[in-house]
């Protein structure tokens, strides 16, 4: 009985412990975690710091960490961006809360990147969610085309998904007018139709519409080739004939 009771009491005095760590020792585990990648349980040390030790002159750290954490461990913008926010609105006189504003500031671009980059390790999914973000919360931002466009190219190129990819496109069409893009998703959507659904009604369609609205840009050659040889062979195009001789 007496064992017992000895048990429970240190049960209960880990409990205390544990719940008494400072600020410093809660730090000091989440970066052990992180090291581990038990990211989770880092996760949980930093919310631990702030709701102890929300006026520890680490508690700017703590929150500025978990922005990175989400960011960069967990590849999630929402919660990453939110980090940054309660990181300005709570430590702005800080060095970590100057940090979130040069963060925030340069979001776009940031997403713009790490798409690309999530893309290149083939974390596709990761890599939509970044593009989904970024042109759900920029969507008048001067980027916002270029993740639209993204977005169209990963459907097409990655996941090999054609009816996506001409949906994705047709939306920088009809939301970013006038845009870099524009006129390349207009051509990848004719091109799909061509090339790869075999659709060559719909292809001329779009085809004839990209040199109605970019008849001088520089795939207008490449339009018209396509048009005049759409649904001939190799064997029947004269200027490429020759790579299967």
């Amino acid at each position: 009985m007496m064992k017992i009771q000895k048990i429970i009491v240190l049960l209960i005095l880990s409990v205390f412990i544990s719940c008494t760590k400072t600020a410093e020792e809660l730090l000091e585990l989440s970066e052990n975690n992180l090291q581990n990648s038990k990211v989770d349980l880092a996760i949980s040390d930093l919310e631990k710091l702030l709701k102890k030790h929300p006026n520890d002159s680490l508690a700017s750290k703590a929150q500025y960490k978990l922005s990175s954490i989400y960011l960069n461990w967990k590849n999630d913008p929402d919660m990453g961006f939110k980090q940054l926010e309660a990181t300005l609105k709570n430590y702005d006189n800080s060095v970590h809360g100057k940090q979130a504003l040069d963060q925030i500031n340069e979001f776009p671009q940031y997403l713009i990147n790490k798409a690309e980059s999530l893309r290149k390790q083939k974390l596709l999914k990761e890599s939509v969610d970044h593009l989904m973000f970024m042109i759900n919360k920029y969507e008048k931002h001067q980027l916002a085309s270029k993740a639209q466009y993204m977005l169209g190219d990963v459907y097409m190129n990655d996941f090999r998904d054609f009816t996506t990819a001409i949906q994705e496109y047709r939306k920088v069409i009809e939301k970013y007018t006038e845009s870099e893009q524009e006129p390349h998703a207009q051509f990848m959507i004719g091109y799909i139709y061509a090339n790869v659904i075999n659709d060559e009604k719909s292809a001329k369609v779009e085809y004839q519409e990209f040199l109605k609205k970019f008849p001088n840009h520089e795939l207008a050659p490449s339009v018209k080739f396509e048009i005049d040889y759409l649904g001939k062979s190799i064997e029947e195009i004269p200027a490429l004939k020759h790579i299967t001789s």
